[in-house]
């Protein structure tokens, strides 16, 4: 993985939504599609402290994990709600070639297939088949392209650069 000055030094996996029990364990909504993130062994961060998962288990009906991590009592858990669980990006897989972390393309340039300036990559919006990319132009309007290969020609990260098929009713 490739690292600029425009990522992030660590990124957001979880968040501490309550607790379950009296020997500590966290209740965690998790903030991440990677399913193996809150393993047994696994090191998350609290407020910059590590911690490794000794117990981990999936509620998929409420998408909640509950999480051991060592924490001595229900008070000491119940200090760690509303926190964030993060992880250094140094630690994140390595993903195939031509999938990207969207920490990695939000904020690239975005061309049309002439070469000609569109704007920037803002937020995407998560949808059932695809996501959408949220591309701001020069006169700070909103152009959605959807992230599918006839739309997306070509993703450079190592020159911030995205090449995109306008829609025909841009």
């Amino acid at each position: 993985m490739k690292k600029t000055n425009n990522y992030p030094n660590e990124i957001i996996v979880g968040n501490i939504v309550g607790v379950r029990g009296i020997k500590g364990e966290l209740k965690i909504r998790p903030e991440t599609d990677n399913p193996d993130r809150f393993n047994v062994k696994s090191e998350i961060w609290i407020d910059r402290t590590k911690y490794v998962i000794q117990n981990s288990h999936l509620n998929q009906s409420k998408n909640l994990v509950y999480l051991d991590i060592g924490l001595k009592d229900r008070a000491s858990a119940e200090n760690k709600i509303g926190k964030l669980i993060k992880v250094p990006i140094t630690m994140l897989p390595q993903l195939d070639d031509g999938k990207y972390y969207q920490f990695e393309i939000i904020g690239i340039e975005v061309y049309d297939e002439s070469n000609n300036k569109i704007g920037k990559l803002t937020e995407i919006l998560p949808n059932q088949n695809n996501d959408n990319y949220i591309i701001v132009n020069k006169e700070n309007k909103e152009i959605i392209i959807p992230s599918k290969s006839e739309w997306v020609k070509k993703i450079d990260i190592c020159n911030n650069i995205m090449t995109v098929k306008l829609p025909k009713y841009i």
